[in-house]
C-alpha cells in the first residue's frame, strides 16, 4: 500500500489484530477514490494469514492461495452478472448474501478465521441487508465481515449499528498533490484541476488525468466563465459541452456551484440562486439514466446560470 493518507486506519487495524480485538464486522467508510478497497484487501489478507501479521507475510500457504484468488476461507460479494440478461447488476441481492452465509457456516479449510468482503455495501437492496443482520451480529466461528461503503448514509441503521466503523478521510490537498506528482502518467500541470474535478480524491484525480477527463473539466469551467460573463451564448455553450459524459457533466457542475457557494463571498440573493442551481444539477444527474431530453435540461440550466445576479 502506497497511499500515505491511509496510514492511520492501517495502524489502527494492525493494533487490533495484534491485540486480538478484531470485531466480527468492520465497516470501512469514506469518500470514493480514497483506496478503501485496497485497504480492505490488505486487511483480509492479514485476517487469513497463518502468521497473523500485518501486513500479511506473503509466503504462508494462506497468502499464496490469496494471491491466486482461490482461498477457500475468503469470500467476496460485489456486483455480479444477472443470470438472464448477462448484464452487471447495479445492486447486491439476497441470493448473494444467502450463499455467503452458507459458506461461512462451513468448517474452515486453511486459516483460523474466515473473511468476507462486501462492497459497495450501500448497494445491498433491502432484502439482502435484512438477510445479513443476524450474521453481522453473531457470525459462525471466527469470522470477520468487512463492509466497504462510499456512502455510509445509504446504509440501513441496522447494518451500521452492528459494525465498528473505520473511517477513511480525504487527504489534505498538499498531501494529495505530493502523492499525485510521483505517479506515472500524471499530468503535473493539471494537478490542481484534476484534484478539484475529483472532489479531492487523489485516485479519482489520477484516473481523470490519465483518461483525459481533466481537459474536459477545464473546458467546462472555461465555458461557464464565458457564459456568465456574456462572452458566449447558451447555444455555443451547449455545443462546447456536447462531448462530455452527462453523468460527469452534472457531477462537475454541482461541484463547481457548491465550491462557489462555500467561498462565502456572495450576497444573499446570489447565494440563493447558486443553491437552487446546485440542487437542479443534482436533480438532473439523477435523470441521466431516464428518457428525459438531456439537451433541454442542460439548456435550461445554462440559461439560468447566464442570468445569475452580478
Amino acid at each position: 500500500m502506497n497511499f500515505p493518507w491511509l496510514a492511520a486506519a492501517d495502524a489502527e487495524f494492525s493494533e487490533r489484530l495484534q491485540q486480538g480485538r478484531l470485531p466480527h464486522a468492520l465497516l470501512l467508510s469514506g469518500p470514493r477514490g480514497t483506496g478503501k478497497s485496497t485497504l480492505a484487501n490488505d486487511f483480509t489478507a492479514s485476517i487469513l494469514c497463518l502468521e497473523n501479521t500485518h501486513p500479511a507475510c506473503g509466503s504462508c500457504r494462506s497468502c499464496q492461495l490469496q494471491s491466486t484468488g482461490a482461498h477457500p476461507d475468503r469470500h467476496v460479494i460485489t456486483f455480479e452478472e444477472h443470470p438472464r440478461t448477462g448484464e452487471l447488476r447495479k445492486e447486491l441481492v439476497v441470493d448473494q448474501v444467502r450463499r455467503l452465509i452458507a459458506s461461512l457456516n462451513l468448517t474452515n479449510t486453511i486459516s483460523r478465521r474466515k473473511a468476507a468482503l462486501i462492497y459497495p455495501a450501500e448497494a445491498m437492496n433491502r432484502n439482502a441487508a435484512n438477510a445479513l443482520l443476524k450474521t453481522l451480529e453473531e457470525p459462525h466461528g471466527e469470522t470477520v465481515l468487512m463492509l466497504v461503503s462510499h456512502d455510509i448514509a445509504r446504509l440501513p441503521a441496522t447494518i451500521r449499528s452492528r459494525c465498528q466503523n473505520l473511517h477513511v478521510r480525504l487527504p489534505d490537498p498538499a498531501t494529495a498533490l505530493d502523492w499525485l506528482s510521483g505517479q506515472e502518467g500524471f499530468e503535473a500541470g493539471g494537478a490542481a484541476a484534476a484534484l478539484q474535478a475529483a472532489a479531492g480524491s487523489p485516485l479519482e484525480a489520477l484516473n481523470m488525468s490519465r483518461s483525459g477527463a481533466t481537459d474536459k473539466y477545464r473546458l467546462l469551467t472555461a465555458t461557464l466563465d464565458e457564459l456568465r460573463s456574456g462572452r458566449m451564448g447558451s447555444g455555443a455553450a451547449m455545443a462546447a459541452l456536447a462531448e462530455i459524459d452527462p453523468d460527469s457533466l452534472w457531477s462537475w457542475i454541482s461541484l463547481l456551484t457548491s465550491g462557489e457557494l462555500k467561498s462565502g463571498i456572495h450576497e444573499h440573493q446570489l447565494a440563493h440562486e447558486l443553491s437552487i442551481l446546485q440542487s437542479l444539477a443534482d436533480h438532473n444527474r439523477r435523470l441521466v439514466a431516464t428518457p428525459v431530453r438531456k439537451d433541454f435540461l442542460l439548456q435550461d440550466w445554462l440559461i439560468q446560470w447566464a442570468r445569475l445576479s452580478a
